[in-house]
């Protein structure tokens, strides 16, 4: 049997790890078991801490650039509490806080100056996105003529809101009511036109667009300024808009005497239409309505007189043609009529008015009489 050597200093080894059973515990091992055992010690700290502390609970609040004080979640607690009052509230709080039109410390009628301010802006986006859709539209006549009323309404939307904003800076807040109700009712025209030709990703994109941005930002801007007519100025009293399938209607006064509603007597003409002009009357219609005045103010009317017969024509009446009276010689006598129909292929509804308003050539700045949307 052959054996084999052992040296000495292994042998030695040998019986010293048999008769003592040492544990050897690196330096980096140990340093690791301490490094893990305070993250848990330490992560058990904080969650406590967290819990417990109303500093780091929801009601904690930062100042943001500017020097407004905004919530845990970055929001303005009062641009929250004002946005309660309308029918989108968490759209309303994201859209008012990312505009950056607040003040430090913003009163009511200043966050809804700028709710209004958020809806102007993106209804140029969307008159944008309309234009797109009429230059890709040249050789389909019912996109083209759609997208030409949309672009029509929307710069109809553009002045009714600009009027808006004019009447809240001067506390006519039943005013700024009507047209900002003016301008929301010509988009959702707009989104309906485009309805009935949506056929292209471009179509569907825009009316997602109105749908959840553009009709939203004006919505919000109208729902507030209800409020504060509605609710008073304190926004803790404001609630989101009811309607009447709540059971709820607006309260309203009754229409006096001297309303301007119903038949008109009294009035001289400023101007005729007689069949075949001459003798200082105008031949067509279209021809006196250019020929008035623009942007007549203090409640006075220009009157057109239409004598009697069948004026075929299409008559269109700027917007900045306000308080027209139109005074025929009464029923079956004075007829004004047109050609158009919904059945000519590029023409809609819309369009196929006999007499109605035309496209504004003013600056949105401009102040405008009210006129209902659906002419």
């Amino acid at each position: 049997m052959i054996s084999t050597p052992i040296h000495p200093t292994q042998t030695h080894y040998r019986k010293s790890i048999n008769t003592l059973h040492p544990i050897i515990i690196k330096p980096k091992l140990f340093l690791l078991l301490i490094s893990m055992a305070s993250s848990v010690f330490l992560l058990y700290f904080l969650l406590f801490f967290a819990l417990s502390s109303p500093s780091l609970s929801s009601h904690h609040r930062f100042t943001a650039p500017g020097g407004r004080r905004l919530d845990s979640s970055g929001r303005d607690p009062k641009v929250q509490q004002a946005c309660r009052a309308t029918r989108y509230p968490d759209a309303c709080g994201s859209m008012l806080t990312q505009s950056g039109r607040l003040s430090p410390d913003p009163k009511p009628v200043d966050i809804i100056q700028s709710a209004l301010s958020v809806s102007v802006e993106n209804l140029k986006t969307g008159q944008g996105m309309v234009q797109n859709i009429l230059d890709s539209s040249t050789h389909n006549p019912n996109r083209s003529s759609a997208a030409k009323t949309c672009l029509e309404l929307l710069q109809n939307s553009a002045s009714r809101s600009a009027a808006a904003a004019d009447a809240l800076s001067r506390g006519k807040i039943k005013d700024a009511r009507a047209w900002a109700s003016a301008a929301l009712c010509y988009q959702y025209d707009c989104w309906s036109a485009l309805k009935y030709v949506n056929d292209s990703s471009l179509v569907n994109q825009t009316m997602s667009y109105f749908d959840t941005t553009l009709i939203v930002s004006t919505s919000n801007a109208l729902s507030m300024m209800r409020a504060l007519d509605a609710l008073g100025p304190d926004p803790v009293s404001w609630a989101p808009p009811k309607t009447e399938r709540d059971g709820f209607w607006e309260p309203h006064q009754e229409a006096s005497s001297g309303s301007g509603f119903g038949p008109l007597s009294g009035l001289a003409a400023d101007a005729s239409v007689c069949k075949g002009g001459g003798g200082g009357c105008h031949a067509t219609v279209q021809e006196a309505v250019d020929a008035a005045p623009e942007n007549l103010e203090g409640g006075k009317r220009y009157v057109i007189r239409i004598k009697e017969g069948v004026y075929d024509e299409i008559v269109r009446v700027p917007f900045n043609k306000k308080n027209l009276v139109f005074l025929g010689d009464g029923m079956g006598k004075t007829v004004i009529t047109g050609s158009l129909n919904a059945g000519v292929p590029g023409v809609t509804t819309y369009n196929t008015a006999t007499v109605g308003q035309s496209r504004l050539t003013l600056p949105p700045s401009a102040f405008l009489s009210p006129f209902n949307c659906f002419n």
